[in-house]
């Protein structure tokens, strides 16, 4: 089926650039963009797919099924321009935008950092512990109106 010799090995190098040429094309189509928040919005909610915990020693990955998910839901409340970390204990963040990324952070090592790619916007929820840290992904809405209990 393939060819012996050189002019084998040219054409599955030139296969190879070629579907390298394409896949790096996709992924410059769909580039990440800054996400604004609008002065309407009243919550972001997340709802995680993605669960990773981390210590010195080790790093674990999982998929989170739908009560994982729920139980591990981002939430943040939008009042009077300032934001709160709800499903963290209520902490005041602070909004930074670089790049293609939106920040919302309360203090060092523990921040939510989201995107739009396309048409959804997808986020990162990092937690620092003593011992280790939690990183939750998944994607986010925004909510316009009254912040809702």
């Amino acid at each position: 089926m393939f060819t012996r010799g050189f002019g084998g090995a040219v054409g599955m190098a030139i296969l190879c650039v070629g579907l390298a040429g394409r896949s790096a094309l996709s992924q410059e189509s769909t580039p990440a963009k800054g996400v604004d928040i609008p002065p309407t919005a009243a919550v972001l909610e997340g709802t995680p797919t993605v669960r990773i915990d981390s210590t010195e020693s080790t790093t674990t990955r999982r998929l989170l099924d739908q009560a994982e998910a729920a139980k591990s839901r981002l939430r943040v409340n939008v009042i009077d321009g300032q934001y709160y970390w709800t499903s963290r204990e209520n902490r005041l963040l602070r909004l930074n935008s670089a790049g293609a990324f939106t920040y919302l952070s309360s203090e060092p090592g523990q921040y939510i950092r989201f995107t739009r790619i396309k048409d959804r916007i997808a986020y990162v929820e990092h937690v620092d512990g003593a011992l280790g840290s939690v990183t939750w992904w998944g994607e986010l809405k925004i909510v316009t109106g009254a912040p809702r209990p």
